[in-house]
């Protein structure tokens, strides 16, 4: 049974990913944290999500605005590597009160509609994707909202700024796994069972995709973020 429902969680998720180009951590990571425990459910979901994410870089890359990506990713990069050294040196119950909370206050940004009116530069850049890639590393939730807000608010079309988030989401998973191979959390374990969900992952991906073209977004954002409410409470309480 808890397998099923981790394959389950990975196929929801995978439809969140490729609809939003971000969402899916915020559910896969807490469920697969209940069942796995903290630190393996992170590194797990953090596997699956990767490879399971690949599918939707080629479209994205063509269409960004690198000049916009690079701050935030270089700046996602330094915090995330120093985060994961907090991670892995913390017990595990702490990590799922700080996950709960996190996911929590994710679910709050998301259900507000607040929208980022600031700057779009270099600064601001390196602020969104310091904090995201710090709360990546520390905590293990992928905090692709702040991503999200962040390009949501600039100028461009849907399909650009959702490819932004898209890179944006990799780039980040991609700097925690690396850091958590470092700190010699991923092992054969946690490859194997990344690559059973992984499938699973990567075929919601493919039905988020298409139904990005017929569903409105800001119904998809909200189901998400009662998901992730209560997944958070939950992580609280257990």
């Amino acid at each position: 049974m808890p397998f099923f429902i981790a394959l389950l969680t990975a196929l929801v998720s995978g439809v969140a990913r490729g609809y939003s180009g971000f969402a899916s951590g915020l559910i896969l990571v807490p469920i697969f944290a209940l069942l796995f425990g903290p630190i393996e459910g992170v590194a797990i979901a953090a596997v699956a999500s990767f490879f399971g994410g690949l599918q939707l870089l080629p479209r994205a890359i063509k269409v960004s605005n690198w000049k916009e990506l690079t701050p935030p990713l270089i700046a996602a990069a330094i915090s995330c590597f120093f985060g994961v050294s907090f991670l892995v040196s913390n017990e595990p119950d702490t990590i799922k009160v700080f996950m709960g909370v996190i996911l929590i206050l994710a679910a709050l940004m998301l259900l507000s509609g607040w929208k980022y009116r600031g700057p779009h530069n270099t600064y601001a850049g390196l602020a969104v994707g310091g904090i995201s890639g710090g709360f990546l590393g520390a905590f293990g939730v992928p905090v692709g909202q702040f991503f999200a807000l962040y390009f949501l608010s600039s100028d461009g079309d849907t399909i650009k700024q959702r490819a932004h988030i898209v890179i944006a989401a990799s780039g980040g998973l991609t700097f925690f796994v690396l850091g958590l191979v470092t700190e010699g959390i991923v092992v054969w374990d946690t490859i194997f069972y990344g690559a059973i969900v992984t499938p699973f992952f990567m075929f919601g991906a493919w039905i988020g995709v298409r139904l990005f073209q017929i569903m409105p977004f800001s119904w998809f954002t909200k189901v998400v973020a009662w998901l992730v409410a209560a997944t958070g409470v939950t992580l609280i309480l257990s």
